[in-house]
């Protein structure tokens, strides 16, 4: 049955919307889909690609909201769009990619499962130094992921998965004398096994999707003819963070579609670490009928003063300058504090968050930013909010993090989850993979789980209550009754926390007794009951605290993809499944995209991220509190060893070495592009804290500090300073501040 066009002669138009974030380009886009729904078009002739799922909400929220019928919008990136197509093509790619059994069901591997199955032959040559010395000093599970990046990397700027060493050693010095070149052979000798043993056992990565789909697919012609018949609109935003791989393939469906909006965002591209390239988006234009573009004084976000501050960063550091689109001063668009020490500038920002709660700002409208979020900046902050807003006498203020990044392990919600388990399910304990939790592991759960429990009494807890005893020749933990604690001690760890405890090890036992007569479960399920009948309840850890929900989530969706890709059968041994599963949260694996962990922008609460994580939410705040001001931080590039996103990228010319000025330029455009994607996320006032002395005490002057003084000293206004001495003359931020 074929599709009958509906009379859209209207949007039978290819148009490229280019400008700066939150000028209305997304809002142009959506009301092009609404309208062609409304022009009878059916929404499953429409597709719509982003760079990453969470970047499609105003497309689901428009859709959920319409009224029209007819099918579902495809709302992919180029990646999903490439998993459907080779599930659905499999009995004919595989044996022309070479697969062992290709007559069997693949299996396909998020982040986490493929470091799990390069683990398995990579670990042991790592520690039994076979791939890589002492001039590599970095964590096995970094070296793992680094080595699928140049994977994925090879895949995605479509060239040969030889080319990497060969890129990553000619842009080294080849006349330079260090081992690590021969690191970089090493690596892609990895890089290479693992996609043997891909071959051998029908497992499909993230690299080997794409290569299938853009080597194998895309040419042929019966694939062609199917895909570019499915679909009549496409909709692509956010161009500048997608991969040279997506634009590829916008090129090659932009002849068969009757109409098409192209969205990119100037001066952005902050996905370089995944591949990003605006330069490529940027090509595509010339695949339009029309280019619509805006400036900054289109914006419906920034104020005068906002939008005259990052002109004021254009002329400092710009790659190219931008005629000013207010004449407006800077200073009342942001505040700055310098102090001493890093925990003094820690308390001042609470303090500011705080008065501005109290004065009726919502939460959810200030973020909290930072080149990286530390575990003590974190806790450091909210501690503070919760002493401030409770002197203020309005309350706890509630705060959500997030750090795509960060390894599950490192997460305390994680660890209170997983110790839980661990004694729920003796049986996993094998003294190697999975080992029997110490105490101070369990007092640790007790003080997160336990509500209004301090760690004192929490281990007082764990001393009287968690037991070691021995069971068919080896040890397993037994949680004892509160009702036999003596009763002095009883007093001392409070009644209520006890019968808290008591209601929790009550569960447990329950869990355990049904397990001895129905069998084991898989980890995930067993998760969700923990999470759902005690921890989210009242007087338990969890029942208010966002991170943690946001974090058990996480988890359990974790352990879900790791079953259904091991595992997936409905008889399986689900006591092996949750050993390996814990060992390897245990091995600090790095975790998949979750979703709802970027969808959680209806949340009441001060969100605290990495400056890059917030841009990539494509968020808007009335404030935005900038830390650690002088940290050089601010737009540096990640080292990473053993792969590089810009050397191996489409823009890179191979064959030419990085230098030092390369370096330089790339971190101060990538400064530049952050500060102004916040500035023009942010609807009334920048706060930014100093340091003299960083977090790990050292001196601090990034080039972000020299970039501010550059500002003040063009402006001069004494009372936007909230120096630590009162001084009313522009900072000299290069001189102590005793």
């Amino acid at each position: 049955m074929t599709h009958a066009p509906a009379d859209t002669a209207e949007f039978d138009r290819k148009i490229f919307i280019a400008g700066p974030a939150g000028t209305g380009k997304t809002t142009l886009a959506t009301r092009y889909l609404l309208n062609l729904l409304a022009a009878d078009v059916s929404p499953d002739r429409v597709l719509i690609l982003v760079p990453q799922v969470t970047l499609a909400r105003p497309y689901q929220a428009a859709l959920a909201e319409s009224q029209f019928g007819g099918g579902a919008a495809a709302i992919l990136t180029v990646a999903g769009l490439a998993r459907q197509a080779v599930e659905f093509y499999w009995p004919q790619v595989a044996p022309a990619m070479g697969f062992a059994r290709p007559d069997a069901e693949p299996t396909f591997l998020n982040i986490e499962t493929a470091q799990y199955f390069m683990a398995r032959f990579a670990r042991p040559r790592i520690e039994q130094n076979q791939f890589f010395d002492d001039d590599i000093s970095i964590p096995t599970p970094r070296i793992i992921s680094q080595v699928l990046d140049n994977l994925n990397r090879a895949a995605l700027m479509r060239f040969p998965l030889d080319e990497v060493a060969a890129r990553l050693i000619a842009a080294w010095g080849t006349d330079r004398q260090s081992s690590r070149l021969t690191v970089y052979r090493h690596a892609a000798e990895l890089a290479a096994e693992f996609r043997q043993h891909c071959l051998q056992n029908n497992l499909l990565d993230f690299s080997l999707t794409m290569e299938i789909f853009a080597g194998l697919l895309l040419p042929d012609p019966g694939f062609a003819a199917l895909l570019s018949s499915r679909f009549d609109y496409l909709i692509a935003d956010n161009l500048e963070e997608d991969n040279p791989a997506a634009h590829d393939f916008i090129a090659w469906l932009m002849p068969s579609l009757r109409g098409a909006v192209l969205i990119a965002d100037s001066e952005a591209g902050y996905r370089t670490f995944l591949g990003a390239s605006p330069e490529g988006a940027e090509r595509l234009r010339d695949l339009c009928d029309e280019v619509l573009e805006s400036t900054d004084a289109d914006s419906h976000i920034m104020s005068e003063p906002l939008r005259a501050l990052g002109s004021a960063f254009n002329r400092s550091i710009g790659p190219r300058f931008r005629p000013p689109s207010t004449n407006a001063s800077p200073l009342p668009a942001f505040t700055y504090a310098i102090r001493r020490f890093y925990p003094q500038m820690v308390d001042w920002a609470a303090g500011e968050i705080v008065d501005l709660i109290r004065a009726g700002v919502p939460p959810r409208e200030i973020v909290v930013l930072a080149p990286f979020l530390s575990d003590s900046l974190r806790f450091t902050l909210t501690t503070l909010l919760d002493q401030k807003a409770a002197a203020a006498g309005i309350g706890p203020i509630p705060t959500l993090s997030h750090r795509p990044s960060r390894a599950l392990i490192d997460e305390t919600a994680t660890r209170v989850l997983l110790t839980l388990a661990v004694i729920a399910h003796p049986e996993w304990i094998d003294g190697k993979q999975v080992i029997l939790p110490p105490a101070k592991d369990v007092a640790d759960t007790y003080l997160y789980s336990i509500g209004d429990l301090d760690p004192v009494r929490a281990r007082l807890l764990a001393d009287v209550t968690y037991r070691k005893k021995t069971e068919d020749g080896r040890e397993i933990p037994a949680l004892s009754s509160f009702a036999r604690i003596a009763p002095e001690m009883q007093a001392r760890i409070t009644y209520l926390a006890g019968q808290r405890y008591e209601t929790l090890r009550e569960w447990v036992e329950s869990y355990r007794a049904q397990l001895e007569n129905e069998g084991a479960l898989p980890l995930d399920h067993f998760l969700r009951r923990l999470f759902g009948e005690v921890l989210s309840q009242p007087g338990y850890g969890f029942h208010t605290n966002l991170d943690a929900g946001r974090v058990a989530a996480q988890l359990i969706a974790s352990a879900a993809a790791f079953r259904k890709a091991l595992y997936p059968g409905i008889d399986q041994d689900w006591v092996q499944a949750g050993r390996e599963y814990i060992a390897l949260v245990s091995q600090r694996l790095l975790p998949a995209l979750y979703a709802q962990n970027w969808q959680e922008e209806d949340a009441d609460a001060v969100f605290l991220a990495p400056a890059s994580t917030f841009l990539l939410r494509n968020r808007f705040v009335r404030y935005q509190f900038w830390l650690d001001v002088g940290s050089k931080s601010w737009g540096e590039r990640l080292d990473q060893p053993l792969t590089h996103p810009y050397v191996l990228h489409r823009e890179w010319q191979a064959g030419t070495v990085w230098l030092e000025d390369n370096e330089e330029e790339t971190s101060r455009a990538a400064l530049y592009k952050i500060m102004v994607g916040l500035i023009r996320r942010c609807r009334e006032k920048v706060y930014m804290g100093i340091a003299d002395l960083g977090e790990s005490g050292f001196e601090q002057r990034g080039p972000l500090l020299h970039i501010l003084q550059t500002v003040l000293g063009a402006n001069v206004a004494p009372e936007s300073a909230d120096s630590q001495d009162g001084s009313d003359r522009p900072p000299d931020f290069d001189a102590n501040t005793d």
